[in-house]
Formats: structure tokens, sequence, C-alpha cells
């Protein structure tokens, strides 16, 4: 709280730097398609990106992981494999500057999965997994750039949704 003397009002300040903050960059909704990609991206101005996934699954018969593409590179599957009577539940946060991360998520090797639903709660075992992605590259020097997803050998999407967002 600041006052000024000479009028004897007072003010709120703040003292947030101005360049954090979490921004939406997008979302990809994954009920159909084999791949989705949000284009236009800048991460010369990022440190950072969080992926939400939430009760994405596919209607293959054979268990695939998801794949997460940064800035035009190879996508990295991750996770454990995810039935077509399942979907993935989890958090993807990834270092930009370390091209490193987290990937906590469901289901949980052997531990079954959680069925997608669409009212109520769920709980499933969930564990977390490190990433080395594309070492040795400034992922960060491209001014526009896109992420992507899509299950491994490319089988379709058909439930769910990917919330994407840039820490500065």
């Amino acid at each position: 709280i600041t006052m000024p003397a000479a009028t004897g009002t007072m003010a709120l300040t703040s003292d947030i730097p101005a360049a954090g903050g979490v921004t939406h960059l997008g979302t990809m909704t994954t009920t159909s398609g084999t791949s989705h990609t949000i284009t236009g991206l800048d991460f010369t101005v990022l440190n950072g990106l969080i992926f939400v996934v939430s009760q994405v699954s596919h209607s293959d018969g054979t268990g695939r992981q998801l794949e997460f593409g940064i800035a035009g590179v190879a996508a990295l599957a991750m996770g454990a494999t995810v039935t077509s009577s399942q979907g993935a539940v989890g958090i993807f946060t990834f270092d930009l500057r370390s091209n490193t991360g987290v990937y906590t998520y469901t289901p949980a090797p052997g531990a079954g999965g959680i069925a997608p639903i669409t009212s109520g709660n769920a709980t499933d075992t969930a564990v977390s997994l490190a990433v080395l992605y594309d070492i040795g590259t400034n992922l960060r020097a491209s001014s526009s750039t896109s992420v992507s997803v899509e299950w491994a050998t490319g089988v379709t999407f058909d439930n769910g949704v990917i919330e994407v967002y840039g820490f500065k």
C-alpha cells in the first residue's frame, strides 16, 4: 500500500514481474483424427510448456503410447500403453531451456487404467516419467513453431482433450 502525502489517498501496488505468467496456447480436441497440432507458436518468449491430458483414448484394439512433438522434432512416445477401453490422464511439464520434463500420467503400467467417464469421479495410480527431449537443440530459437500429439503407429483418437499452456 502506498499513500501519497499530497492527496492522502491510498493505492495498492504489486511487485509481480511483468515477464512472468502462463498463457493458454490452444486446445487439441482428440475425438477424431490421427494427429493434432497447434501451430504458429513463438517459443522465443517462453521458458516452458504444460500439456494437460484429459481422458484421451483411441479405438484400436492394441495398447498404444501417446507421442508428443515439440518444435517440429520427431514425436516421442511417453507413458504406459493405453488400450481402447482406457483414457490417458496426465500432465506433461516441459522446460524449453534444458529440453527436460516430467510426464505424470495414468494408466500406470499394470494398473488397469481409467475408463473415460462423462460425470462423477474416478481415480487411478499415477506414475512419473522423466523426459530428455532433443538434447543439444535450442528449442527456444523457434519463433514460428508447433506442438503436436498422436498415438504411436497412427491409430485414431476417439475421446478427450489436451490443453496446452506456455509459461514465461
